[in-house]
């Protein structure tokens, strides 16, 4: 039975309702958000971790714990046949006698043999949990316990652009990612290119008066510093709304349907901002397929590294279209990698895996040392032999140009991926 009282909520009486709670819309909707800042610590001073770059990092999250040795296969190791009985890769992409890629792989073999692409190999946690959340709290903090809350770009975020640029760094996915979530600086989230705008009732057929009502919110005259995290964040949803509105333009009439984690798609979002006069200094890419093989592995995993493979080639594409290639890095992250020995059609949760850094100022190759398939751990998993944090360190110093030790608490050796 529908309540009578409803009748006397008229249109603009709710909108003028739904801008006083914007917390919960702006700073939580699953189309667009600008996240706020945590509150939970100190954040960096603005400046203290370097200046802002005209560089842009991408991450590509594979989330699930994607199976590095089904990745970069080491076909040259007799090891990982006797290991991997009902799931080895057969045929892969030879690169130098020792490792290849994933037949599915082609576009990245090429990207390889021209310099492009490094292999990090080996890349793990100390004392690795073999949760999920567990191990995806630690890469997204940059921290193997529970006292840091922000994400280690959220950090990086603070410490550079602070409030000052809430599309500096954009998260492209399901939702936003604590990796993102900083204690003094802003993210945007988007959903999709259609998801431009938040959640709303069907009836609200003008998004621009829900906008405008919520601009209304934001008190006039006072200077920045005055201004309530979450009063910015009203300001930061409207203008990140209109600015990302045009930077997408078509791209964003081109999208499939809502919510979707096609990670082409994804990076074609991507690639338009970076094209764009938005041009975030960090984007995040995530909520992509499943790498949580345990069962069907050689077809699950191998339709995931055909997907990667013509997203980066379309991703690269469009940057070279737009004259941006050299501009751009792409990191991959997944929270662990695969048992070494399989279980009879897929595998189970690992620890060591292998990570991809690319991009055409780097040096490509391989870096690293591969773990050992004969010396395992007590739990029959690889032992990693580089901190998933000198990873984080190498992106951070030598392509943000940032104080890495700040960020991470602490100093780590960095890879000389990049001159």
């Amino acid at each position: 039975m529908t309540d009578p009282s409803c009748n006397l909520v008229t249109r603009r009486t709710f909108l003028a309702g739904l801008g006083a709670s914007v917390m919960l819309v702006a700073c939580g909707g699953s189309q667009i958000t600008v996240l706020s800042p945590k509150n939970r610590g100190a954040a960096p001073t603005v400046g203290s971790l370097g200046e802002p770059t005209d560089r842009v990092l991408v991450v590509i999250e594979l989330g699930g714990g994607n199976d590095g040795l089904s990745m970069v296969v080491p076909h040259g190791n007799d090891r990982y046949h006797d290991l991997r009985t009902t799931t080895r890769v057969e045929n892969p992409i030879d690169l130098d006698g020792e490792v290849g890629f994933h037949p599915n792989l082609t576009g990245l073999a090429g990207m390889y043999r021209a310099g492009e692409v490094a292999i990090v190999e080996g890349v793990g946690i100390p004392d690795p949990d073999l949760s999920h959340f567990t191990s995806m709290d630690r890469w997204w903090t940059g921290a193997t316990d529970s006292t840091r809350r922000a994400g280690w770009l959220g950090r990086y975020l603070d410490g550079t652009v602070g409030y000052e640029d809430p599309l500096a760094g954009v998260v492209i996915g399901p939702g936003p990612t604590p990796a993102m979530l900083g204690d003094g600086s802003f993210t945007v989230a988007i959903s999709d290119a259609s998801g431009l705008t938040p959640n709303v009732p069907e009836w609200i057929d003008d998004v621009d008066e829900l906008m405008a009502m919520w601009r209304g919110f934001v008190p006039e005259g006072p200077s920045a510093i005055d201004l309530t995290p979450i009063q910015r964040a009203i300001e930061a949803s409207v203008n990140a709304r209109d600015e990302l509105s045009g930077a997408l333009g078509s791209t964003s009439r081109r999208a499939g349907r809502p919510g979707r984690t096609d990670l082409t798609e994804q990076l074609r979002i991507a690639a338009t901002l970076i094209a764009s006069g938005v041009s975030p200094t960090v984007i995040y890419v995530h909520g992509f397929g499943d790498f949580d093989t345990h069962l069907e592995q050689p077809r699950r995993h191998g339709e995931l590294m055909a997907a990667l493979d013509e997203a980066l080639q379309e991703f690269f594409r469009l940057l070279d279209a737009g004259g941006r290639r050299e501009r751009v890095t792409v990191l991959t992250a997944s929270e662990f990698g695969r048992r070494a020995r399989d279980n009879g059609g897929g595998t189970d949760h690992g620890t060591a895996n292998i990570q991809l850094v690319i991009g055409s100022t780097l040096t490509g190759g391989r870096y690293g040392e591969a773990p050992s398939l004969t010396r395992l751990d007590a739990n029959s998993n690889l032992i990693h032999t580089v901190d998933f944090r000198s990873l984080y360190a190498t992106v951070l110093s030598n392509w943000l140009d940032a104080d890495h030790e700040t960020v991470l608490d602490g100093s780590y050796e960095t890879l000389g991926l990049f001159a």
